[in-house]
């Protein structure tokens, strides 16, 4: 683990929030899902971005335009679907298209940062 670089670092940071992310925006989404669930995912994936935020701030080389679209992508993301969880606005297909939205600015960053 302390081998990896600070931008591998990230790509996998950003990998599991948007895996994350687009589990519980299917988990939301089903007629009856498990709200205990989505809250736990929900603050994991929070938790990750929170860490993720910190290595940005650490690192200058994070500080890119393509890292910035990817984290303005998972706030907007992730206030939708809070208004999902909290304030029952079941807009289901614009959080999906938030999600397609994180995965592109992710595939933009993996590209960008050329590690596969």
């Amino acid at each position: 683990m302390f081998g990896k670089t600070p931008k591998e670092l990230i790509v996998k940071d950003f990998s599991n929030i948007y895996n994350k992310s687009h589990a519980v925006s299917e988990l939301v989404t089903t007629r009856r899902f498990n709200e205990q669930l989505a809250l736990l995912t929900t603050a994991e994936i929070y938790a990750i971005a929170e860490k993720a935020y910190v290595r940005c701030d650490v690192f200058p080389e994070l500080q890119t335009q393509e890292i910035s679209d990817f984290v303005n992508a998972f706030d907007t993301f992730y206030f939708e679907l809070k208004q999902v969880l909290f304030h029952d606005n079941d807009d289901f297909a614009s959080l999906k298209n938030r999600v397609r939205q994180m995965r592109e600015a992710f595939e933009i960053v993996n590209d960008s940062f050329n590690l596969l």
